[in-house]
């Protein structure tokens, strides 16, 4: 059984839910832009879009076959075959040259419009053709099967009316949304900008990856890790680099990156130490500190930190009064200080910064979780929330494929090394987010992981 490190006193620290909540109350305002549909992968709708005419707009055939009047075909069977005048053929993006008449089909492809006077479709697969289309001839087809009026005929409108909501406001543009949106002509969609996000690590023992470190001295790992992360979020983000452990230089990199960026992600430098400066430069560049360390682990020298600024000068049209007047737009700055220890940069940014990201970019904060078993018993958890590393494995089922039924789904916990620990962290897929003092879990326990 894994046991749990005893913990510190936490009675002054906010717990995980207090700190979503301060989070979730931050005011957000989203920026809203027209792109090509081409770009908007990953974006969120700022508008509802809607049909600009019936799908289909028409009657369409869902097969390929004869379109016929039913009445014809009515006492059709392998048996007794029905045989019928071919006088023509409507492929997909065409139409009938004429009306259907009794005794006559039309050869149809799958997406065609049905001609005038035909009531249903035979399939090919329940025919046989009679006559050479090469000598110019129509030739006969010989009706196997009776067909049922309206059967493998898609009415006009009978997936979406003109006028209909097709994708709601805030949807997550991906492939089979793209897709409807094409389909309604939106070859430009308005949509919720990318949060723009700056990543800065903080460190004297930090040496860019392309060095070798000194005896006492680390690659910087964070960078890559967290700008990899906040794009799999949706952000546009740009990597600083590390600064050096002075408030000069990381003043300075924090304001420079504030000109540009909506929200900075600044890793290292957060707790007690004489060389921690990070929370004082936040302070000192007009920051109101929300959140200052957390019941979590790893993750506890956590810090959210908000700002409201002038942002410009706007004329605003007033219809009504003839004129205009000028009014300012405020706009919002937040700062994200997370701990040194990429496990804890890791695990505060999943759960709580891409919180605020997720409504900066327009949309919800949803989180994914999974459930399995338990493949070892685990000793008590401490006083602070912990993020454990797991490995979820669906069942295989079957045919060979998996499963996500809890039941049979099992979490095996990581051997926990510390908030340092990477190689941990690269293999697993899941946390197991055990709540403050809870008590020993026993092999095949029924729990919940959170998906990263």
């Amino acid at each position: 059984m894994i046991e749990a490190m005893p913990e510190p006193d936490v009675a002054d620290l906010l717990t995980v839910a207090q700190a979503m909540a301060v989070i979730d109350a931050a005011e957000v305002e989203p920026q809203v832009a027209r792109v090509p549909l081409s770009e908007a992968r990953g974006m969120r709708l700022a508008e509802a879009l809607t049909a600009d005419r019936d799908a289909p707009p028409f009657h369409k055939s869902q097969m390929d076959g004869y379109a016929v009047r039913c009445a014809d075909v009515a006492s059709a069977s392998r048996d007794t075959p029905v045989l019928l005048k071919v006088v023509g053929e409507i492929p997909a993006g065409s139409a009938a040259h004429r009306e259907l008449q009794s005794g006559e089909a039309f050869a149809i492809m799958t997406g065609a419009p049905m001609p005038v006077g035909a009531d249903g479709v035979v399939p090919v697969e329940e025919t046989r053709r009679r006559g050479s289309e090469e000598s110019g001839e129509q030739g006969e087809v010989s009706v196997e099967a009776a067909a049922v009026r309206g059967r493998y005929v898609a009415p006009p409108g009978s997936d979406v009316r003109a006028g209909e909501v097709v994708l709601k406001r805030g949807v997550l543009l991906e492939a089979a949304q793209l897709a409807v949106a094409a389909s309604v002509g939106a070859a430009f969609v308005p949509v919720f900008t990318r949060p723009r996000v700056a990543v800065l690590s903080t460190g004297d023992e930090l040496v860019p990856v392309d060095r070798t470190p000194g005896e006492h001295q680390i690659r910087s790992s964070n960078n890559a890790m967290l700008v990899a992360l906040l794009a799999k979020m949706g952000c546009e983000v740009v990597d600083l680099g590390t600064a050096r452990d002075t408030p000069e230089e990381i003043g300075g990199a924090m304001e420079e990156a504030l000109a540009s960026a909506d929200v900075l992600f600044v890793s290292g430098g957060m707790s007690m130490g004489t060389r921690d400066y990070v929370p004082r430069m936040i302070r000192e560049l007009g920051f109101v500190v929300q959140v200052s360390k957390l019941r979590i682990k790893p993750g506890k020298p956590f810090v959210f930190a908000t700002r409201t600024q002038q942002h410009s000068m706007v004329t605003l049209a007033e219809p009504r009064a003839n004129g205009s007047r000028t009014a300012v737009v405020w706009g919002h700055k937040y700062i994200f200080g997370l701990p040194g220890n990429p496990v804890s940069a890791f695990v505060c940014t999943i759960r709580l910064a891409s919180r605020l990201l997720v409504r900066l970019a327009g949309g919800v904060p949803v989180e994914k979780w999974l459930s399995g078993k338990l493949e070892q018993g685990l000793g008590p958890n401490g006083t602070r929330e912990f993020y454990q590393p797991v490995v979820w494995t669906p069942a295989v089922g079957g045919a060979g494929g998996g499963s996500n039924r809890s039941e049979f789904a099992t979490v095996t916990a990581m051997t926990w090394k510390g908030s340092a620990d990477i190689y941990t962290l690269a293999a697993a897929n899941a946390f197991l987010v055990r709540v403050e003092n809870e008590p020993p879990l026993g092999k095949g326990t029924l729990v919940r992981v959170l998906e990263i």
